[in-house]
């Protein structure tokens, strides 16, 4: 996976040394090798099972499949410097209004450590349940690539993966939450 990574942008980098026609060529070439390594994560995880999943929030509550049983989980991964991540933040909290009182949990998945993450919720605003120093989540789901969302229903079992360039993400994440709902 490194392997191809770096590859990626070594072609990249050569496509700027070569001229536009080549980077039409190569930037075609390179969204191909990403949705191929997409598909073949997605088959990994989509339908399985998980047998364990625990995370702190920013607060210092911590969560476990046990504690979230019989509740759907909405994940969504992020990062503070990730524009179109933030850029959603109002399509998230709408979503999450869509719910409020029904059994579904939030959480927004992160790298970035509490501090950092303290700092820049004083500017925006996300009512997602923060999950800060994720790493570990997003090794578990092989996140290379965000926004990033994922829907576990209430057996545990990972039921949705946003693809990559989906349109009308939003609305698929709702559908597929009332649908686990009937």
């Amino acid at each position: 996976m490194k392997a191809k990574l770096i590859l990626l942008i070594i072609t990249i980098s050569f496509s700027q040394i070569y001229g536009q026609e080549n980077r039409t060529r190569i930037d075609e070439d390179s969204l191909k090798i990403i949705q191929k390594e997409k598909k073949e994560q997605k088959k990994q995880i989509d339908g399985s099972t998980l047998t364990e999943l625990s995370f702190e929030d920013i607060n210092g509550k911590n969560y476990n499949l046990n504690s979230l049983k019989g509740k759907i989980i909405v994940l969504n991964f992020w990062f503070i410097q990730c524009k179109p991540c933030v850029e959603e933040f109002p399509d998230l909290n709408k979503l999450k209004k869509e719910f409020e009182g029904k059994p579904v949990e939030f959480f927004a998945v992160t790298w970035n450590n509490k501090n950092s993450l303290i700092k820049f919720l004083q500017n925006q605003k996300l009512n997602y349940k923060i999950i800060p120093n994720g790493k570990k989540i997003i090794d578990k789901f092989k996140i290379q690539y965000y926004p990033y969302n994922i829907i576990i229903d209430q057996n545990g079992i990972v039921e949705y993966i946003n693809d990559v360039l989906t349109f009308n993400i939003f609305k698929k994440i709702e559908r597929k939450i009332k649908k686990l709902l009937n």
